[in-house]
């Protein structure tokens, strides 16, 4: 190689690596007591990394037919690509796989207990000893990959789909109860100006039951909405009490674009109760909604 191929590799302004900034760190400036509890463990921020870092990943996050990759997909519906995806697809930017290889790691887990650790013991104080370690402990594989694992976390990209009839993507309800973390990181197009699509924080007015993981509309009352907008964000503790839906968006073209956060365990958590006979005879039309519904 001649010194001059050597110095302009060596030359930071030749380097694309240079000239990009650092993946983020979601969570690591976060403190304990920023985070809410009430009505469940959660924390919400706008503009929740610098406007130079969201600029650089909201221009190259993937298009939706990249996410499809040849996928037929009705209207609204959720379509997503995963860690293992964007780690084995050279079409993903290097600083987007940064990020991603960043929030599957146990560094990031341990953000998670740091903030969230005293707050997983209160909602489910036997799991630590049902895992056989210590929140701080827990061996992490990003989902879909081998290895001994107490967590997979995963992180991926989500667009849902154009809207051809008002709808709700998700209404209220809680995750699945293997997971016990949840987030979001909104990427809203410039532009786009269609009604909806907020994510809505729930309490219960009663004692919690649920068609699977669904919860009746009567039994809970919105609490707080954090807007579909451009960098806002969103984390929660997944428990019974964590109910949480997206309202209802607009007719448009225009997908819903977000990055969704997974901590996922190799057993249940919890077990929702769900209705008894007689309330699955009185609220009928609920139940079938669910057992036609396979997003819950």
């Amino acid at each position: 190689m001649s010194v001059a191929a050597a110095s302009a590799i060596q030359d930071p302004a030749q380097d694309p690596a240079a000239e990009r900034p650092a993946a983020p760190r979601l969570l690591s400036n976060l403190q304990p007591g920023d985070i809410v509890d009430a009505p469940y463990a959660h924390y919400t921020a706008s503009n929740v990394v610098p406007a130079a870092v969201y600029a650089a990943l909201e221009a190259e996050f993937p298009s939706l037919e990249a996410i499809l990759n040849g996928r037929a997909a009705a209207s609204n519906q959720a379509v997503r690509m995963t860690v293992k995806q964007v780690l084995n697809d050279r079409r993903i930017s290097p600083l987007w796989r940064e990020f991603f290889e960043y929030h599957t790691s146990g560094d990031y887990w341990r953000d998670v207990v740091r903030l969230f650790g005293d707050r997983f013991r209160r909602a489910f104080p036997n799991l630590e000893e049902r895992i056989g370690r210590r929140y701080e402990d827990w061996r992490v594989v990003p989902r879909g990959f081998a290895g001994e694992a107490d967590i997979h976390l995963d992180c991926q990209f989500v667009m849902n789909t154009p809207v051809t009839e008002v709808s709700s993507v998700k209404t209220a309800h809680v995750d699945l109860c293997d997971k016990i973390f949840s987030a979001l990181f909104y990427f809203r197009q410039a532009g786009d100006e269609t009604p909806g699509g907020d994510f809505e924080i729930y309490r219960w007015r009663r004692e919690p039951r649920f068609i699977k993981h669904r919860s009746l509309n009567r039994d809970v009352e919105m609490v707080k909405i954090v807007k579909y907008q451009a960098n806002a964000y969103a984390c929660f503790l997944n428990s019974e009490q964590a109910v949480h839906g997206v309202s209802p968006r607009g007719i448009t073209n225009v997908p819903r674009r977000y990055i969704n956060f997974i901590a996922e365990l190799p057993l249940k958590a919890f077990e929702p109760k769900q209705l008894n006979a007689w309330q699955k005879l009185w609220y009928a039309g609920d139940v079938k909604a669910a057992a036609q519904d396979e997003k819950y």
